[in-house]
């Protein structure tokens, strides 16, 4: 048998102190090995491999050439490879492990048909985004087909205090968890528009939770400005929120309200009427 080169790994001498009982170490004393290759596996392909032989497999994971063949091939009868001779691809069943995610992400599948309908209708850049440790994250997009395009992908993480979904989070937030959050995120200047006055800011957070949207203009990025408003659920709870962002132009603030709010907001209800029935048959889970 033959082994193949395994990557040189610096020897740590065991410590003296006592033996770690955190939980990430009792955990690690329940890993499996051979399901960690395996994914291991698959996450060589994933990097764009298109084809491995159990030689290659070998090299690529530091095992011997006979164990990376029982995984090739295991993989294979599970149904997620299939082999052309010496080679093995994968088949269209591993989008299956991908889809186990995507599948519990259901405010995000709710909006896909709403936030393409919303973009072309609107012709701009739709976002859904919800809070996530001081953030605003974009977990849905629609960006329809143009030249100039906002370069912003999905799972991108931004400032709430300089993003109207983040002002529109921030509003549905009560007044002492929103001061934590300017202590914990101090306003950053991204333009010279950008509000960086805390009680400024409280503010803008009461009005945008007053009125039920948030007009946004050059605070994050000169020359370009959103329109926010939030997505409640059947208990009213606020648990994301919806934005058309744009290239400011020659658009006034009067300008991007009358035009743009209108159907940002009949859109928000769609999404809410679906997320109410989900919710009412189904339970909800983001």
């Amino acid at each position: 048998m033959t082994v193949a080169n395994r990557p040189h790994h610096a020897f740590t001498p065991p410590s003296s102190a006592a033996a770690d009982t955190s939980p990430t170490s009792a955990l690690h004393s329940e890993r499996l090995e051979s399901l960690a290759n395996g994914l291991a596996v698959l996450r060589v392909f994933a990097e764009g491999t298109p084809t491995l032989t159990a030689q290659e497999a070998a090299l690529r994971l530091g095992l011997t050439r006979a164990a990376a063949r029982r995984l090739l091939i295991t993989l294979q009868l599970e149904g997620y490879l299939c082999n052309e001779g010496t080679e093995y691809r994968v088949t269209p069943k591993v989008m299956d492990l991908g889809f186990a995610y995507y599948a519990a992400m259901s405010l995000p599948q709710l909006a896909h048909g709403t936030l393409q309908a919303l973009g072309e209708q609107v012709t701009e850049a739709c976002s859904l985004g919800v809070w996530d440790e001081g953030h605003v994250v974009i977990v849905a997009r629609h960006e329809p087909a143009r030249m100039l395009r906002v370069n912003v992908d999905i799972g991108r993480r931004l400032p709430a205090s300089a993003h109207s979904m983040g002002r529109v989070l921030l509003a549905a937030q009560p007044v002492a968890a929103q001061q934590a959050h300017l202590r914990a995120h101090p306003p950053r200047a991204f333009t010279r528009e950008t509000v960086t006055d805390t009680a400024q800011l409280l503010q803008i957070f009461h009005q945008v939770g007053q009125q039920g949207w948030c007009l946004l203009t050059g605070e994050l990025a000169e020359g370009f400005c959103g329109i926010s408003v939030p997505i409640h659920g059947a208990s009213g709870k606020t648990l994301a929120a919806l934005s058309i962002t744009m290239v400011q132009g020659r658009h006034s603030a009067h300008d991007i309200q009358s035009r743009f709010l209108p159907p940002l907001q009949a859109a928000a209800q769609q999404l809410e009427a679906l997320i109410a029935g989900r919710e009412r048959f189904h339970g909800f889970t983001f």
